[in-house]
């Protein structure tokens, strides 16, 4: 059966777009892949703002915000996107603590990189993670990552998480989302709230 999260984005993204909002929208993602904190940290007063209140039950005190993996097992040391939105989000009060307990411990290729039949399937990324459960269970759960784009990876990571924890409730939270099928945007802070379906087939549905 299919299962369904809720995620949220604070910000659109757009890959391929020439009108100014998408240029800088690819400046800001680049500069979110960089770990720059400065960068999440411009964001910060925006989750103030009236269109921001949608995001609230996925940011906020009550909630363990948990960093996406990467597509590799992490070396020490390395940049890690998901962790660093989580402490700097964890740090202004949008979380009551960050808890690393998804684990890539086999590599996928990037999505980022695939071709459009070539990404990773949910069950791919299923087989190469871990959840570590050596604690206490999360009431709520926010999985945190910086680029949502078909939402597999969070996906399966929410999957592996409700199975380790049925009681705890899951979201997904993602700085910016991708527009693949639109040229351009508008504007790039816009906080929408959806749900993301994942299909026993491997694959998933972001709506919106």
């Amino acid at each position: 059966m299919p299962s369904e999260f809720p995620y949220a984005t604070f910000a659109n993204y757009s890959p391929r777009g020439t009108a100014e909002p998408s240029v800088r929208s690819r400046t800001i993602c680049s500069a979110l892949k960089a770990g720059r904190v400065s960068q999440i940290e411009r964001a910060l007063p925006r989750l103030e703002e009236p269109a921001a209140a949608v995001l609230q039950p996925f940011l906020n005190p009550s909630v363990t915000l948990v960093p996406v993996p990467r597509s590799a097992p992490l070396r020490e040391d390395a940049l890690w996107p998901s962790r660093v939105i989580s402490d700097v989000l964890h740090g202004a009060g949008y979380g009551g603590n960050v808890e690393a307990l998804v684990e890539r411990v086999t590599a996928v290729p990037k999505s980022a990189f695939a071709g459009q039949g070539e990404r990773p399937l949910i069950h791919e990324h299923r087989e190469s993670l871990r959840v570590h459960a050596d604690m206490f269970a999360p009431e709520q759960i926010t999985l945190v990552d910086d680029v949502l784009t078909m939402g597999r990876t969070t996906a399966a990571c929410a999957e592996l998480l409700q199975e380790q924890f049925p009681f705890s409730t899951i979201r997904i939270f993602a700085m910016m989302r991708t527009h693949g099928f639109v040229e351009d945007i508008d504007t790039v802070f816009d906080p929408v709230v959806g749900v993301i379906t994942s299909y026993p087939s491997g694959k998933s549905h972001r709506e919106p």
